[in-house]
């Protein structure tokens, strides 16, 4: 079982290294950051700090993806406990301070906790988090150096600036602008014996991190402790929601979220093209698809023992059925029945590529060059800038088809649920394709990428 981290400006890399030498460190962690198969069962990750102004945010549902792997995880100090506060309910972890305020409700706003900073080097923060000031406003209180009106007309003051201008020098001028030149100078003095001092969210970080060790050893089969509040944890129900809710009976794993885990989760970054090949040049993958409905269904008992014909029965009603035993009707299901794979799901991956040929890999591997060699040389351009109407100009040629109802047939016929996604599959291939191929398109334009 390993243990991972996610941290940057809330806690030095070097003293997290230090205290933790086994704890495997990551940077500020993004969107697709929890999918990866580094994280299996049984390992701990404790999420710190992320990405979330000028990048994609993690999401819940990968943290829900991570625990329903059987991954415990642990949220303090920024944006973990943000997340963690949605999600101990579900199993994941909360701890510290900065988690117990947001849990409590002293704190609703990401900007309690966010921190400017550059994309790598040291991630070194330039302002103070409004939680800091926060825990230093405490203790001021406790030291008998500020009242709690005064320090609450502090906190108002600084919730009203822009996040990444709450440096030092900013809080302390507001203290002198509001008569609080006692607490200036306690305050400036505290820094200056202990840069740390008020650091809750390094403290909270150094808490998740011993607590996450504790688990990291703990013998197989060992159930999480509870979370803060008695809320229940572990990763036994992470996929349901809470019983009180109306959508308990709802399954979170939706279109967008199998979209991420095809981006993020295969070991193999060309899968999701491998497969995608298939699926636009592979003549014979209309029957490759045909049989992944039927051994997809069956895998997933799903109408058993009638497998996919007995699924249709009751999705679709006995005509539809009957449509499953006549071939030239066949594409009326797959037409309505247009589930998207789970390309990080071995089982399923192999199934679609179980006709792929070593020339077909290679070919990728080409294509996919030739298009990142044509960008590189032609940086004003792009494959979005590939029209939709150019890619069915193409798909008709590569598939032989001719109206628009033949067309919209074959994409289902090859598990593309519509053109659109027909197009986005193609754009990656189509300057290799067009180079590889003396055919031309029909009239109407030449294609620009």
């Amino acid at each position: 079982m390993a243990v991972h981290v996610f941290v940057g400006p809330s806690c030095p890399e070097p003293l997290v290294r230090r205290r933790h030498p086994n704890i495997v460190v990551h940077g500020p962690i993004r969107h697709g950051g929890l999918f990866p198969r580094a994280f299996s069962a049984g390992d701990v990750v404790v999420i710190v700090d992320g990405i979330y102004h000028q990048r994609l945010a993690l999401r819940h549902k990968e943290i829900l993806d991570a625990l329903a792997r059987g991954v415990a995880v642990i949220g303090a100090a920024s944006i973990g406990a943000l997340r963690a506060t949605e999600l101990d309910q579900f199993g994941m972890i909360g701890v510290g301070r900065v988690y117990g305020w947001f849990r409590d409700g002293v704190f609703d706003g990401d900007d309690a906790v966010s921190v400017a900073h550059g994309e790598t080097g040291s991630f070194t923060g330039l302002n103070v988090p409004l939680v800091n000031v926060h825990a230093a406003i405490l203790a001021a209180q406790e030291a008998g150096v500020l009242t709690q009106q005064a320090g609450q007309i502090l906190m108002e003051q600084m919730e009203r600036e822009y996040y990444p201008l709450r440096t030092q020098e900013r809080i302390l001028a507001a203290a002198r602008e509001h008569g609080e030149r006692a607490f200036a100078d306690w305050y400036a003095g505290r820094l200056g014996a202990g840069p740390d001092s008020f650091d809750q969210k390094r403290a909270d970080t150094l808490e998740a991190l011993a607590l996450a060790e504790r688990l990291g050893h703990r013998p197989p089969g060992t159930r999480l402790p509870a979370v803060a509040g008695d809320r229940p944890a572990g990763p036994a129900r992470a996929w349901v929601a809470p019983a009180s809710s109306a959508t308990s009976d709802r399954d979170w794993r939706t279109e967008y979220h199998r979209r991420w885990r095809n981006h993020f989760a295969p070991a193999d970054p060309l899968l999701r093209h491998r497969v995608a090949y298939q699926q636009i040049f592979a003549a014979d993958f209309p029957d490759v698809w045909w049989d992944f409905l039927h051994r997809r269904a069956d895998a997933a008992g799903v109408g058993s023992p009638g497998g996919l014909r007995e699924h249709v029965l009751r999705q679709l009603g006995p005509t539809a059925a009957r449509w499953h035993d006549e071939p030239a009707l066949r594409s009326r299901i797959t037409a309505l029945l247009c589930p998207l794979p789970d390309l990080a799901d071995p089982v399923e991956a192999d199934l679609l590529l179980r006709r792929e040929s070593a020339e077909d890999r290679a070919r990728v591997t080409g294509w996919l060059e030739r298009t990142r060699h044509h960008l590189d040389t032609h940086p004003e351009r792009s494959l979005a800038q590939m029209s939709g109407a150019v890619c069915e100009r193409l798909l008709r040629l590569i598939w032989n088809v001719g109206p628009d109802a033949e067309l919209n047939m074959e994409c289902t016929r090859r598990g593309l649920p519509s053109v659109h996604h027909a197009a986005v599959a193609l754009r990656p291939f189509a300057v290799g394709y067009l180079s590889s191929h003396t055919a031309r398109l029909p009239a109407g334009g030449e294609v620009r990428a």
